[in-house]
């Protein structure tokens, strides 16, 4: 069995990833529940490692991206949108906002684009808690159940419809990777200075990687609402934002095994906290995860499911997206 999945590197996280989608089934109630949140986080976390680990772009506005995504799909399906059309809507005004974000922070160095994306989202919270009706303003507003083709998706199926849509949005995102913009964003991680000798017009994919990242963020918001049924405005919190970051650095930068165990941490890590009483230390849970992350293990915690045993000692392995 070890032989199979060293010859085959994407065997382990696919088969990983189904148990993910597949034994929730048998349970149902809140094992389902949280688990169905995994998938979804999981595509916010894929975006965000578009972006910063492919481009080493930090951003703090992936609560905006997520909570427009959220607001657009509650208020499209409430005026009788279909659902899947609802979420495209949703994710591509998500990129929209993205790319009009990206224009002028783009030229600002690392720290400072960090700082800027962040007012942003600042800015975004007070305009929906401005909202009134249309967004519920600071009470929020309820959302429709998910429905398709006009039936009503009970927890199962709700379930599997996220499974399929994280399913096709890596499937994307893979290609992508391959493509001449991954090789892109790639040189640009490499170094921005040889990239641009080399004549790519890194501007142009740094706003391909903050798009990619705003599309799969807003469908993960879009994706989030029906599934809790009400939002608010603290969908726009910084929290949120730096749960992504959070989510990316713990998991493993450029890598999809990564992406899905930094969405297993975020959600999973406050609810161990919940149960053994000390719900207080979440909000410092995610900043002291990354410190240690960064000492001990920089390539994330896929790093620790990629290690070979080559001649009596352990060597990373490392794999793309």
């Amino acid at each position: 069995m070890k032989r199979i999945f060293d010859s085959k590197p994407w065997l382990a996280p696919l088969v990983f990833v189904l148990l993910l989608v597949l034994a929730p089934l048998f349970s149902g109630g809140y094992v389902l529940y949280i688990v169905t949140l995994v998938l979804i986080y999981t595509l916010a976390s894929f975006g965000t490692n578009i972006l910063t680990g492919y481009t080493n772009l930090i951003s703090m506005a992936g609560a905006v991206f997520f909570g427009v995504g959220a607001y657009g799909s509650a208020i499209l399906t409430s005026h009788g949108m279909p659902l899947v059309l609802a979420i495209l809507i949703a994710a591509s005004i998500a990129t929209v906002v993205g790319l009009l974000l990206a224009l002028p922070v783009l030229r600002l160095e690392e720290v400072f684009l960090a700082i800027a994306t962040l007012g942003f989202v600042m800015v975004s919270m007070e305009l929906v808690k401005s909202g009134g009706d249309f967004t519920g303003g600071e009470n929020g507003m309820g959302v429709n159940g998910p429905t398709l083709l006009g039936f009503e998706l009970g927890e199962h199926a709700f379930h599997l419809f996220v499974a399929a849509v994280l399913g096709v949005a890596l499937w994307f995102a893979r290609n992508l990777s391959q493509s001449r913009f991954g090789r892109g964003f790639l040189a640009i991680k490499g170094s921005e200075t040889a990239a641009r000798a080399l004549g790519l017009n890194t501007t142009s994919l740094k706003l391909v990687a903050f798009g990619v990242c705003a599309f799969y963020t807003g469908l993960s918001g879009a994706l989030y609402a029906p599934l809790v049924r009400f939002i608010d405005p603290s969908l726009f919190n910084i929290m949120v934002s730096i749960s992504f970051v959070s989510m990316v650095i713990v998991g493993g930068l450029g890598s999809i095994m990564g992406s899905v165990l930094g969405a297993i941490f975020v959600i999973g890590a406050p609810q161990l906290l919940t149960y053994f009483g000390f719900d207080q230390f979440q909000r410092a849970l995610y900043g002291v995860a990354m410190i240690l992350a960064l000492m001990f293990l920089p390539d994330g915690l896929a790093s620790l499911l990629k290690r070979k045993t080559v001649a009596g000692a352990d060597v990373p392995h490392k794999e793309g997206l």
